[in-house]
């Protein structure tokens, strides 16, 4: 059988699913994309609103050796722009260019904890240890990432050396597993100098992510045209080499007996092999059993309860404002990609206890009571500011600027509210006392130059996206994976207990940002390519 006699569908077209289409595009596979949504590209968008373009997703993209060169080995070129962050805290601002800034950013907390100098001494030194164990794993670059076995040269002199430096790598950093949290609590008793460095990661993060991510801000990039580009020019490649893509496709259930799955409109799409890379709990919510053998059904039972019972990570709240002021004010006050910390006090139990209490007693909460914790919440989180006309000068109109201030925000306090029936008046007042803080502290006054403003919640991003929780990064550290969570394993992450089922994206690896989410749909592409191969060979 030719693969152009096989028949691969695959449901989530966000950057996952688009990767997945294009190997199997390449290879002739029939291959139909389907997506719920009106467009392509998941949680990854760039858009245009009054002359300003926005992006709704990540605000720029870490390479880690897996986006640039899939691309390159796709045969997609695209100019890739310079995307340097900025810290803040406070009036405390410096840009990271090298891991030397280490030191910048050392010296800027001992200026606003003095008390806590000998501690800030060997948490900067642990961040140097773990910085450069991910150095390792960002910095292979692999030029031909479809068929590395086949360049004896390049196994011999690039990938084999680096194998062993990754093999030690990981090493060290399983040394340092544990919650980010926890880790620094043995470090230092001051809390608020806890928060200031972790507050802008999910709960409970790896200490080896956390800590390492220093060496991350390094590897960003952002495409020229925005962050939407990624998925414009995968979704091209696609349909050149005859990829079906169909859009407004909500899938409702899918038949593994009978290797099919249905719409909401009762079309049905039979598949030789299905991948799978929308929300998790979608499939085994949508999945009938029905026809396989009992140990397989037994399986997929177990599956099911371990993904159904879990949560996603937290989500965010993002503001979009378009401002009368020219770029060059905003690149002289922090620059295109900042994150920024008003205040060094840190959100302390604002975000642990309080919020807990919030959500499993609002209803016997008064709205004040509510609001009352909104504020501290706003005034002490950490922001992540991005400026799209800073790295490309044709998003914005001349002379103007659009911003996205984003911060993390749980699914379940958006949720409560928007069952107490004031969600719209909640989402102004979010958006209201950002500016204001903003307006005091590192963007003076903005809120008088602002020439509109509107915002995406948590349930935006669920409603969008179908993803739980309105989650972006797939499943939450607070509870144990449902999935796989070691990079040794990330192969094996794409296989579920369901015939002729693979999975990919955020939800089939943890932690999993955008470079993950692709690794998973090549794996999956590589998987079925070479199956296909040994069963022509027989």
């Amino acid at each position: 059988m030719e693969n152009g006699d096989k028949t691969i569908v695959i449901v989530g077209a966000g950057m996952a699913g688009l990767t997945a289409a294009a190997y199997m595009s390449r290879e002739k596979f029939n291959v139909f994309l389907l997506d719920k949504n009106d467009r392509t590209g998941g949680l990854i968008s760039t858009f245009d609103h009054s002359g300003f373009c926005f992006d709704s997703g990540p605000r720029a993209f870490i390479n880690s050796g897996i986006v640039k060169p899939i691309f390159k080995d796709l045969g997609i070129h695209w100019d890739f722009l310079e995307n340097k962050i900025s810290i803040g805290i406070e009036d405390q601002l410096f840009r990271v260019n090298s891991m030397d800034d280490l030191q910048t950013y050392k010296q800027v907390l001992i200026h606003l904890y003095p008390e806590s100098e000998d501690d800030i001494e060997k948490i900067i030194s642990i961040m140097y240890e773990l910085s450069g164990y991910n150095k390792v794993l960002y910095e292979f670059d692999n030029p031909n990432f479809g068929d590395v076995m086949s360049n004896k040269k390049f196994v011999i002199k690039k990938l084999l050396p680096w194998t062993f430096k990754f093999l030690h790598a990981l090493g060290k950093l399983n040394q340092y597993n544990m919650p980010m949290e926890v880790y620094l609590k043995g470090l230092t008793e001051n809390n608020s100098l806890i928060d200031i460095l972790i507050q802008h990661f999910f709960r409970k993060t790896p200490t080896y992510f956390a800590l390492g991510y220093f060496y991350g801000y390094l590897d960003y990039f952002y495409p020229k045209g925005g962050t939407g580009a990624l998925d414009h020019l995968l979704k091209a490649k696609i349909q050149s080499w005859g990829g079906n893509i169909e859009l407004n496709k909500n899938i409702v259930e899918v038949i593994p007996s009978e290797s099919k799955i249905i719409d909401s409109e009762g079309c049905s799409y039979p598949y030789d092999h299905l991948i799978w890379t929308a929300d998790l709990k979608t499939l085994y919510r949508c999945l009938n059993p029905a026809g396989l053998e009992t140990i397989i059904r037994s399986e997929i039972d177990a599956e099911a309860n371990r993904i159904l019972s879990s949560k996603g990570a937290e989500s965010v709240f993002i503001l979009f404002i378009a401002v009368n002021r020219p770029p060059s004010y905003f690149q002289n006050n922090g620059g295109a990609h900042m994150f920024y910390t008003p205040s060094k006090q840190g959100l302390g139990e604002t975000n642990r206890q309080e919020r807990l209490r919030l959500i499993e007693d609002f209803d016997n909460k008064s709205k004040i009571e509510v609001l009352n914790w909104l504020d501290k919440y706003i005034k002490l989180n950490t922001y992540e500011i991005s400026i799209p006309v800073l790295r490309d000068n044709s998003l914005a109109p001349e002379g103007q600027t659009g911003l996205m201030i984003s911060c993390l925000f749980d699914y379940d306090v958006m949720t409560k509210v928007e069952k107490a029936g004031w969600y719209e008046e909640f989402k102004i007042l979010i958006e209201n006392q950002i500016i204001d803080i903003f307006s005091q502290t590192i963007y003076r006054n903005i809120g008088e130059d602002i020439l509109y403003k509107f915002s995406s919640t948590p349930l935006t991003i669920n409603k969008i996206s179908g993803s739980s929780e309105g989650a972006i990064t797939g499943w939450s550290f607070e509870t144990e994976s449902p999935v796989v969570n070691k990079l040794k394993d990330i192969p094996k992450s794409v296989f579920t207990p369901v015939p002729n089922i693979y999975q990919a994206g955020q939800w089939a690896y943890s932690p999993a940002g955008v470079p993950i989410a692709m690794l998973t749909g090549w794996y999956a592409a590589q998987k079925i390519i070479k199956q296909s191969k040994k069963r022509a060979k027989r």
